[in-house]
């Protein structure tokens, strides 16, 4: 228990420490924190049973006996996650960061590249195992820490729910528990998706179209968002527009298990929640946490 602790302590502290300076980060991607993930990285290919391609990149180090596995939100690629690799330079920290099914640089589900979609949620829960057990492969010395973003963080928590002695840690920022939408509009893509909707896009939704940063959702940071929108200009390959209906109802369900399961969950769990969360709704979020015996949740002002 000491030594996960001390683990939690340094996926809590370094990062703040070792920070980019709002101010600098455009300068700095360019010359400081490109150079070192290409540098110290690789990327790699993990083919899974059904033939499914998942992409992930990998920055290890040999004396690490943490080993951090990063899972993704909606939208994102192991491409976003390169400032929190040249955060963590000073760690003692071995970091996986994998690429969900249909999304980033991994195989997209539908002919239209842009649609996130998915047909079952229990892909992604049993991607992330093949992950593990065939890239990541922890060593009995090594403790396991997952860190999910979002609908990331849903497969994070299922994967320590089904998976509970191979999880030495959890944390989730903002878990995706249930959609920030009406019971009636939730209905409705159910419905949709019932009578042969399901890979179409969300109602209102469609490809990728670039958002100022006034009108975004998701960050307080305009350095940031600007570099989302860049990273989709140097790597047009992991653009993505909006979900399906098919997807929405998927991780609704996933969302409810991990409700359903969460006394499962046996590790220290970090949680944290925004207190602005444009995306997800706070009770559930709530829920999910009162559920967890041993979890602290933060919230983020």
């Amino acid at each position: 228990m000491k030594k996960l602790l001390v683990s939690l302590l340094i996926v809590m502290a370094v990062v703040p420490l070792a920070a980019v300076d709002e101010a600098r980060l455009h300068a700095a991607y360019e010359t400081e924190i490109r150079p070192y993930v290409e540098a110290n990285s690789t990327t790699g290919k993990l083919t899974v049973s059904d033939g499914t391609v998942l992409s992930y990149r990998a920055l290890v180090k040999p004396d690490a006996h943490v080993v951090v596995v990063l899972v993704g939100g909606h939208t994102e690629s192991y491409v976003k996650y390169s400032e929190l690799l040249y955060d963590f330079r000073e760690a003692n920290i071995s970091i996986y960061a994998l690429d969900h099914r249909g999304q980033g640089f991994s195989t997209r589900m539908l002919p239209d590249p842009e649609k996130d979609h998915v047909s079952d949620y229990n892909s992604y829960i049993d991607d992330l195992d093949s992950f593990l057990r065939e890239v990541v492969d922890p060593k009995e010395d090594e403790t396991l820490l997952l860190v999910g973003q979002s609908f990331g963080a849903a497969v994070a928590a299922a994967y320590a729910e089904r998976f509970p002695a191979s999880v030495d840690g959890l944390i989730m920022s903002s878990p995706y528990v249930s959609i920030k939408a009406s019971a009636l509009a939730v209905a409705f893509v159910g419905m949709t998706t019932l009578f042969g909707g399901g890979e179409k896009y969300v109602p209102g939704g469609g490809p990728y179209v670039p958002v100022a940063f006034e009108d975004n959702k998701e960050t307080h940071s305009k350095a940031r968002h600007e570099r989302k929108l860049q990273d989709y200009v140097d790597y047009p390959a992991i653009r993505l527009g909006f979900p399906t209906n098919r997807w929405i109802v998927e991780i609704e369900k996933l969302g409810r298990e991990i409700r359903r399961n969460a006394k499962d969950i046996i590790c220290p769990t970090l949680v944290f929640h925004a207190e602005i969360d444009e995306y997800v709704q706070r009770r559930t979020q709530n829920a999910l946490s009162a559920g967890i015996q041993n979890s602290k949740t933060v919230l983020l002002e």
